[in-house]
């Protein structure tokens, strides 16, 4: 359902869950499992989201893992 629905030239990644890495355009070597995991990743590389929500807000960060529901939720831009 709309996992990698934006993805340009983005590659190696994995999502499974609803809307999982949605906005993803060129980011790199992802994974996303869950609702909503890594939703809002555009440009970030090799971050691993696991769980509804992890690591939803990140945009632009790298080398993050997150392992439950809602892991890393609130948080903006890591790196």
């Amino acid at each position: 359902m709309e996992s990698l629905n934006k993805n340009v030239t983005g590659s190696r990644n994995t999502a499974s869950g609803a809307y999982s890495l949605r906005w993803n355009t060129t980011g790199e070597n992802n994974t996303a499992a869950g609702g909503y995991a890594l939703y809002y990743n555009e440009t970030g590389f090799a971050n691993n989201g696991i769980g509804c929500k992890a690591l939803s807000r990140n945009t632009t960060g790298r080398f993050n893992s997150a392992f439950a529901r809602n892991a890393l939720y609130g948080t903006y831009k890591l790196t």
